[in-house]
């Protein structure tokens, strides 16, 4: 008798675990994805260590795009390379509505270049494959 109450016990509890681990969510594709970015606001002019406010609008391809971040490297002593980061998600069976509108988003950036240096926002890819930039130009000032 202890054998069988054991073994329906261990039944019970078995059947519980599986059946919470029943997956009834919707399937679903995810990935990022670089947009483009269409304008960005910059000052002309930085002092070392002072915060700024950017204004960078990226493109918003549909409403299955959400906004992840930009992703920035700085290259050389004089290069700031920005690219905006969005991720793609789409349920199954529903399809997504193309939106392409541009969406501004406010950056906090510091500057910690001492001498004039250059934003360089990717835009798109030419012909070619190659990057295309939207460049901007600050003068660092005492």
């Amino acid at each position: 008798m202890k054998f069988f109450t054991k073994f329906v016990m261990a039944g019970f509890l078995t059947s519980i675990i599986l059946s919470s681990c029943e997956s009834a969510d919707d399937n679903f594709f995810q990935s990022t994805e670089v947009s483009p970015i269409l304008a960005a606001s910059v000052p002309d002019t930085m002092r070392v260590g002072e915060a700024y406010v950017l204004e960078v609008t990226y493109e918003k391809k549909s409403d299955c795009h959400s906004f992840s971040g930009f992703d920035a490297e700085i290259q050389q002593d004089s290069l700031y390379f920005v690219r905006a980061i969005t991720i793609f998600t789409q349920k199954e069976g529903i399809s997504c509505e193309l939106e392409n509108e541009g969406i501004p988003i406010d950056v906090d950036f510091i500057n910690s270049f001492e001498s004039d240096f250059y934003f360089k926002f990717l835009t798109a890819n030419d012909s070619l494959g190659q990057p295309v930039f939207i460049d901007k130009k600050v003068i660092v000032i005492e």
